[in-house]
């Protein structure tokens, strides 16, 4: 719909565009970076304590309820306490202590259901694989 209207030339020169984004210089990355950066702090979840996987809850996914259930114990434990404490957090309607908060780059080392998602994916290319090669 929008690739063939043009913008009038007064709207792209009010834009204020920077040339060059202070995070993409200091972290040599691309603009995929920054745009995942700045949605990871709109998203205001880190506020409260919450890792990216901490707010995939959907249980009706069967990929996400067998990897949450081949989680090791203490770190399905640490998944609640921190789920609990974001619920009680939200209730009183305060965040965390802004030294606290979790960072982008602390989220995205701390990706804890992606190697259980990739084996299970694993898991199912196989069976695929054998039905195919069974037929």
């Amino acid at each position: 719909i929008f690739s063939n209207m043009k913008l009038p030339w007064t709207l792209m020169k009010n834009l204020k565009l920077p040339r060059r984004n202070f995070a993409q210089n200091q972290h040599k990355e691309n603009w995929r970076f920054t745009l995942a950066k700045s949605l990871f702090n709109s998203m205001r979840y880190n506020r409260y304590g919450l890792y990216t996987h901490d707010v995939m809850y959907n249980y009706s996914h069967p990929v996400v309820c067998e990897a949450l259930r081949r989680l090791p114990e203490e770190v399905l434990d640490a998944r609640n306490f921190r789920i609990i404490r974001a619920l009680q957090l939200s209730f009183v309607k305060i965040h965390l202590p802004s030294e606290k908060w979790i960072t982008f780059e602390e989220d995205v080392k701390y990706r804890y259901l992606t190697p259980y998602i990739e084996e299970l994916k694993a898991e199912q290319a196989e069976m695929n694989e054998f039905d195919y090669l069974k037929d």
